[in-house]
């Protein structure tokens, strides 16, 4: 390859690099209970995890095209549907109102621009999940910041009574 090439390609690895550390940075700051994990053979995705007593756990990853992944198990329903509710995605199949009211089940919001899907379940027993698949990260982000001050909201709730 031509000098120039191999140059320009530096920069854009370097460049790509530096985004990867933004979304990294952006995705943790909207939920600090993330913490890294190491990559495992074959997949070149950065992994966040959390575990957390009464929260939950899952994962983040950023694929290597720079989509969010995300999937939390054992959530509050209640958390789930108040940091939903404040998102406000303009439909949710199934949904006939604001998932506050709504009764155990999955509701989906699939992104038609960006291709991403919003998956939202909330389970029988008063846990749920939240699975999104390849959202951009401003979209993850803002879904990660509405579960975290949910679950901030909840634990204020539950430690006034």
């Amino acid at each position: 390859m031509q000098p120039a090439v191999l140059q320009a390609i530096e920069a854009w690895d370097q460049h790509w690099h530096q985004t990867q550390a933004a979304a990294v940075t952006a995705l943790k700051t909207a939920f600090p209970h993330l913490h890294d994990c190491p990559r495992y053979v074959g997949c070149d995705d950065i992994r966040l995890e959390y575990e957390e007593t009464g929260l939950g756990g899952g994962r983040v990853c950023v694929d290597d095209e720079g989509r969010a992944n995300i999937e939390f198990d054992q959530v509050l329903n209640e958390v789930i549907a108040r940091a939903v509710d404040e998102i406000r995605l303009p439909y949710l199949d199934y949904a006939d109102g604001p998932l506050c009211e709504a009764p155990p089940g999955t509701y989906v919001y699939e992104c038609e621009g960006s291709a991403a899907q919003f998956e939202f379940t909330l389970g029988m027993f008063g846990h749920g999940q939240v699975v999104i698949s390849f959202a951009a990260i401003p979209d993850a982000v803002a879904v990660l910041d509405a579960l975290q001050r949910a679950f901030d909201e909840h634990d204020v709730n539950a430690t006034r009574y």
